[in-house]
């Protein structure tokens, strides 16, 4: 008898300032990105990731984005798809900065709780990260670099870094 496994459902919810507000978490992340020589940067805009996987789908994950982790009045969110970004001549960078799997995330740990407690279906895991959006020219190892000296710890974070939208 062969029993079948599924794979967990895992979205990745997006929740960013409202670009009509003024972002001073990203001001001070360009100050920071800037001593450590990304000067052309133009502007940093700062959000907050949420990887949640389980029993969610799309819809639930898309409620529980809307009701339980955005404020509607001065964020926004979205379910970011699993495609990759098309090249922008690096101009504009997509930098998410996430606890590594071994480290505890209790913010994680509270987020999975209140989704459930919010009535859906409670996710087996969710993971909490920071995401930087980046505007201005640099060089992937230049933004990889900037981002372990200022804004990461490289004993706990994970960094990913790719070429983003505008």
């Amino acid at each position: 008898m062969s029993v079948k496994i599924q794979a967990a459902n895992v979205h990745l919810i997006e929740v960013k300032l409202r670009s009509e507000f003024n972002d001073a978490e990203g001001s001070a992340a360009l100050a920071l990105l800037r001593e450590q020589g990304l000067t052309n940067l133009k502007g940093v805009r700062i959000g907050r990731l949420y990887e949640v996987s389980g029993a969610l789908s799309a819809n639930q994950a898309h409620q529980a984005g809307k009701d339980l982790l955005c404020d509607a009045v001065t964020q926004e969110f979205r379910l970011v798809p699993a495609a990759p970004a098309p090249m922008n001549g690096m101009n504009f960078w997509r930098v998410e900065v996430w606890l590594k799997p071994t480290v505890s995330d209790a913010v994680g740990a509270t987020v999975a709780e209140a989704i459930a407690e919010g009535g859906l279906p409670r996710p087996a895991s969710a993971r909490c990260g920071m995401l930087y959006l980046l505007d201005g020219r640099a060089v992937k190892a230049q933004v990889e670099k900037a981002v372990a000296k200022s804004l990461a710890n490289p004993l706990i974070h994970r960094v990913v870094v790719t070429e983003a939208h505008p």
